[in-house]
């Protein structure tokens, strides 16, 4: 018997393989820093096991040591519990050889004298404190989405060894969902370890800004900007490989080096904000002030960061926008300390025309005064939007195409360069459809300069084929011009 289908309309929706997916494409922070180079663990629940020995979690570890192995937690250094169980107190006997005795390596050994000593029973749980050297491993970029995680890898936040715990903090507060962070291999600042630990980031695909963060104290102004040099090129390298990310760069202050300053200057006075503006003047640089910020730690003192630490303020906030063509400007941020009122109307607009992105403070409240880049060039190098916008559809168009033709057997035929037109097109229409740019080029207007997308095989190189098309960016709102004229009845 035939199906029977009862009268009416059936509808089926086919996918079109050539629309782009864009989602996922989240963009976060990579941070530069010092970090700990030994980590530190205390009251280490361990359950007794069978045999003589047991792991502790370190393992295998290298150059552990053991600082104290007790039967209950909490036992304070000097208290009146902190003695052997022998003596009526909770400490086990620290390797020697009628108790408890921890290799190097984190092997807990328990080994019976001639004289009956306490060793905990099988199953039993006793707690260990120890440090340990960190491993190979720490100086690799890892990715963290919360602040439990950081301090577990990073330790506490402090101004010589906790720079990435305080800067990765601060990225989180500001509502970013990750940060990328990249320990550099020493316990104190030299140039060497920080362009290694930069180098690392070169295989990194999604990354939306790079910021150096140092000891405070110990890097002269003129160390941060050699250093910051060198990340710029790998932003520049980066750029040109379609791996796009920009530079947020700070300056230390009077406060935290030797020869930082906190002066709004001019573009020929150096040391001053608006001379190192000028400096570094490109769309893919960002230079946030002021360079004196302060934060807490743990204990409630106040600490004196520098304008680097500013700088992963607005790094969390660009992390946390959906939609890079979201301008920041206005955006309330927070994890800093700045002086209230520190500059009046007319010294922002002189650091806002130098290329700096001011962080303004009234009655406690952080706001981006104004997100642009170092470069004042046009509107489409100066807004930070803009130039965001600039290398997602880099990356997008990058992607979409290898994904589209490389590997896939392609050659080269009049239907290939047609595929070529249709594939960008749908890349782009799929960034219009994400709010990202407005429209891209569909006609050739030499008035505007729009260009619709083009294909050719290169005559030089013909296993090349070169599109051409165009776009038009979202720009945000700044200013409203009104005219008002008078009328009498």
């Amino acid at each position: 018997m035939p199906n029977y289908r009862q009268p009416g309309t059936t509808v089926t929706t086919v996918d079109n393989p050539r629309i782009i997916n864009i989602a996922g494409d989240t963009m976060i922070p990579a941070i530069v820093g010092i970090g700990p180079m030994k980590r530190y663990v205390v009251d280490e629940a361990v359950t007794r096991g069978v045999g003589s020995t047991d792991n502790l979690a370190a393992y295998p570890a290298t150059t552990l040591v053991t600082t104290q192995i007790a039967n209950t937690p909490g036992i304070a250094v000097g208290s009146a519990a902190a003695v052997d169980i022998a003596l009526n107190g909770a400490l086990y006997a620290n390797n020697v050889a009628a108790s408890g005795s921890t290799g190097t390596t984190g092997i807990m050994t328990w080994l019976q004298g001639t004289v009956p000593v306490d060793i905990p029973a099988t199953g039993s749980t006793y707690y260990v404190t120890y440090n340990y050297d960190v491993p190979a491993t720490q100086f690799d970029p890892t990715i963290l989405s919360n602040k439990t995680s950081i301090l577990s890898k990073y330790g506490s936040e402090n101004t010589a060894s906790g720079s990435l715990t305080i800067a990765g903090s601060i990225v989180l507060e500001n509502g970013s969902p990750a940060v990328m962070l990249v320990q550099a291999s020493g316990s104190t600042y030299t140039e060497a370890i920080y362009k290694t630990a930069i180098d690392k980031l070169q295989k990194k695909k999604n990354l939306e800004s790079i910021i150096c963060v140092f000891p405070s104290g110990s890097v002269t102004a003129a160390s941060q900007q050699s250093l910051q040099t060198y990340a710029f090129t790998h932003v520049v390298t980066m750029d040109n490989a379609g791996r796009g990310r920009g530079l947020i760069d700070g300056s230390p202050s009077p406060y935290s080096a030797s020869d930082g300053f906190d002066t709004i200057g001019d573009t020929t006075t150096s040391r001053t904000y608006c001379y190192r503006a000028n400096a570094i003047n490109d769309r893919r640089r960002m230079y946030v002030v002021p360079s004196r910020v302060r934060r807490k730690d743990a204990s409630g003192a106040y600490m004196e960061l520098d304008g680097n630490y500013a700088g992963c303020v607005v790094a969390g906030a660009k992390g946390a926008q959906s939609l890079r063509s979201t301008p920041l400007t206005g955006m309330v941020v927070t994890g800093v300390v700045i002086e209230d009122e520190k500059w009046n109307e007319y010294e922002m607009n002189q650091l806002g025309a130098a290329g700096a992105t001011v962080l303004e403070s009234r009655s406690g409240v952080i706001t981006i005064r104004d997100c642009i880049t170092t470069d004042a060039t046009s509107a489409d190098t100066e807004e930070e939007s803009v130039e965001s916008v600039r290398r997602l559809v880099k990356r997008t168009l990058t992607t979409g195409l290898d994904n589209a033709f490389k590997g896939k057997g392609v050659v080269i035929t009049s239907t290939t360069v047609l595929d070529a037109i249709a594939t960008t097109g749908s890349i782009l229409q799929s960034l219009v459809n994400a709010r990202e740019i407005n429209k891209y080029g569909q006609f050739d207007n030499p008035i505007t300069g729009e260009v619709a997308i083009s294909a050719i095989q290169n005559a030089q190189e013909p296993r090349q084929v070169d599109v051409t098309c165009s776009i038009m960016y979202l720009y945000p709102m700044k200013w409203i011009s009104v005219s008002v004229s008078t009328f009498v009845g």
